[in-house]
């Protein structure tokens, strides 16, 4: 029997680049380059999903961190910005290097939504059972 397919998604809070609740987004896209780093940190959010906000990488047996020049490969990002930005997002809190090597996300379980195959496939036909059975409830104004 197969494996069911997992679906990762990221749930970001409608005030992601507010200052409301939180000033860490805004305060890094009024720096120069901001806006490149928080675009970087969203890629490595989008990178990590699978793995709870852990980015290593492993070549047979063995685990080899990321550097500078592979994180800029991962995400097509200029080495010279991931640089810039893995060091701003460290001394912000949103990253953090662990003491095996490995880049650690550390909102990634407030951002991470998943569901399984059989999930999309069920709220599929529920959509199609509710548009067939029940036509448009939309009222008119």
């Amino acid at each position: 029997m197969s494996e069911a397919k997992r679906y990762y998604w990221l749930k970001l809070p409608e005030n992601f680049f507010d200052a409301v609740d939180d000033d860490t987004i805004s305060f890094i896209e009024e720096m120069e380059g901001g806006p490149a780093y928080v675009l970087f940190y969203l890629k490595l959010l989008c990178k990590a999903l699978r793995t709870e906000g852990v980015l290593i990488r492993y070549v047979g047996a063995r685990c080899i961190p990321y550097d500078d020049a592979a994180l800029a490969k991962l995400t097509g990002t200029p080495v010279d910005t991931v640089h810039c930005a893995v060091k701003v997002l460290q001394e912000v809190g949103l990253i953090r290097r662990m003491d095996t090597g490995e880049l650690f996300l550390t909102q990634m379980n407030e951002f991470i939504g998943s569901e399984t195959d059989k999930a999309v496939a069920m709220r599929k036909s529920r959509a199609k059972a509710n548009l067939g059975g029940k036509g448009n409830n939309v009222t008119p104004m």
